[in-house]
Order: C-alpha cells, then sequence, then structure tokens
C-alpha cells in the first residue's frame, strides 16, 4: 500500500491505494506537473535498456597440467539485473556452445560444471594419446550490441582448437525480448527484400566487385549465383549487422565478412516498453514521488 496527498482545490486528502490504482490515477490525471514528469519518464527512463549488472569472466584449466601442452576454457558473458529469464537464455547459449566440445553433458547444471566437462574430456584425450602435444583451448564471449525498448541484440563468439589443421571461429547474432525470447527480426527491421537490395550493394563495393560481374567471378560460393542475406542478422545502435562465417559463401580464404548496412529505427521515440520495464520503471517513479513529500 503507498500513501500520497493529493491537493485539489486547496483541500487536501489522503488516500490510500496499491500500486494498480495508483498507476491509473497518474495515468489519467491531467495535472501539469504529473503530465510534465510523465514526459520526463518517457524520454528517460522508457527507452532506456534493460540494466547490466556485471560481465562475468570465467576460466577453467587443468590443475594437474604442468606443462605448456593443457586445455583452457574461458567465458564471457552478461548477467542483467533482475531478469532471471534472460539471464537463463544466455546461459543456455554458452551451454549449447560447450556441448560441441564434450561427449556427454551427464549431470552437469552450472555453465562452470559444463566448462570443467571440456577439461575433463581433454584429461581423457592426453590418456588415450599420451604423445599427443596439442593443447585445447575454447573462448566464448557474449557481448550486446544493442538494448533499448525491449530489444536486445547479442553476439555470441566463439574461437577454439582441439587438434587439426588451423583454428576455427563461429559468430552468431542472437535476438531477444526482455524476457529472453526469440525476436523476428525481420518484423523489426523491414521487408528483407529491400534488405537485400542494400547488402548486396554494399557487398559488391566492398569487395571490389562490379555490379555486372558473377560472384562466381570472385570465389562466392551463392547458391545460384544470387545474392542472399546471412542467417546471421542482427544490429547496433547505428546498423544492421550481417555476418558470414567462414565457408558460409566461400572457401576459408575469403574468411568471415561482414557487412554494415545504416539503419534509421522507425520506433516512436515514445513507444512503450514490454510490461515488466513498465513495472521497473513504475518503481522508479514511486521513488521519485516519496521523495517529493
Amino acid at each position: 500500500m503507498v500513501t500520497i496527498v493529493l491537493k485539489p482545490r486547496n483541500k487536501i486528502i489522503l488516500i490510500k491505494i496499491n500500486k494498480i490504482a495508483l498507476f491509473l490515477i497518474l495515468t489519467i490525471c491531467s495535472c501539469q506537473h504529473i503530465e510534465e514528469q510523465s514526459l520526463l519518464l518517457t524520454s528517460k527512463l522508457f527507452n532506456k535498456g534493460v540494466a547490466v549488472e556485471r560481465i562475468t569472466q570465467l576460466k577453467e584449466s587443468d590443475p594437474t597440467c604442468i606443462t605448456k601442452n593443457c586445455a583452457v576454457i574461458e567465458v564471457n558473458y552478461p548477467i542483467f539485473k533482475s531478469q532471471s529469464l534472460l539471464n537463463k537464455r544466455i546461459e543456455s547459449i554458452i551451454k549449447k556452445e560447450i556441448e560441441g566440445f564434450i561427449p556427454s553433458v551427464g549431470n552437469a547444471k552450472t555453465i562452470s560444471d559444463y566448462m570443467q566437462l571440456f577439461i575433463k574430456s581433454y584429461v581423457v584425450f592426453k590418456n588415450q594419446f599420451p604423445e599427443s602435444k596439442t593443447p585445447w583451448f575454447l573462448e566464448i564471449k557474449v557481448k550486446i550490441n544493442y538494448n533499448d525498448l525491449g530489444w536486445l541484440s547479442f553476439t555470441s563468439y566463439s574461437k577454439s582448437y582441439t587438434g587439426g589443421v588451423r583454428t576455427s571461429e563461429w559468430l552468431q547474432y542472437i535476438n531477444t525480448d526482455t524476457l529472453g525470447r526469440s525476436i523476428d527480426i525481420e518484423q523489426k527491421i523491414g521487408d528483407f527484400g529491400k534488405l537485400r537490395k542494400q547488402a548486396e550493394i554494399i557487398f559488391r563495393n566492398q569487395n571490389n566487385i562490379s555490379s555486372d560481374s558473377r560472384l562466381s567471378a570472385a570465389g562466392y560460393t551463392f547458391k545460384n549465383n544470387k545474392f542472399h542475406l546471412p542467417e546471421n542478422i542482427g544490429r547496433n545502435e547505428t546498423h544492421v549487422l550481417l555476418h558470414y562465417n567462414n565457408y558460409e559463401i566461400g572457401d576459408n580464404i575469403q574468411g568471415a565478412i561482414l557487412l554494415k548496412i545504416p539503419y534509421q529505427s522507425t520506433t516512436n521515440a515514445s513507444e512503450l516498453p514490454y510490461y515488466q520495464d513498465i513495472i521497473m520503471y513504475y518503481d522508479k517513479f514511486l521513488t521519485w514521488l516519496s521523495n517529493l513529500n
């Protein structure tokens, strides 16, 4: 319960109401002072992204290894304040990445459990092939590219070596709402047909390919020799990000390719965020209101 003081026509009325009722009163109140604060909330609070509590950095290695030929795994990812579902989504992304390097998940539950399984997999490998001098490493980073109006766009990047000719790298973009649910990015940024045309112009300019040249002549392996968008589409504050991983449109010599398409958001600045964000901002408003009295 919250107690507030209203002064209509110079009369003081004490009203005890719950948060829902207070929200309705503040919504319909025509008082100029409240209107000004409403604009302040919209411009300075509603457009803020989800608060980041900290960036977690984890590292595991084989404590029994005394040579340079050891295994190391490092993980970096953000943890958001009071957003358990969003944090669980990020954890699931990291766990899924590590799963590709371990034979079985077993009873592992936390990210640290998964990291320890990676180290144990290396120990098993060394026991089976003691003559091997190959060290293993796995690096996973989840980075925030965009965080506003209930839309978060992340980069999940991994770099690894567990034997073979070369180091492996992989990148994907993940677009979610504040509950960690996947977002249809085409609904956010508009028609993919228009985006594809813009991207092809930038791609050709970036790789010195004339508009009338075949893409295959430059060593690219687009299906039917027609330019197409990558599977990975994200965004930052100013651009739509298109990322082609190694071998996606060419051999390893071509390498990964990033295209940045200038993007002007058409979202109204006063658009309301998701309901859980409204609750958070509303609590901030109550704090501000109590400080006035």
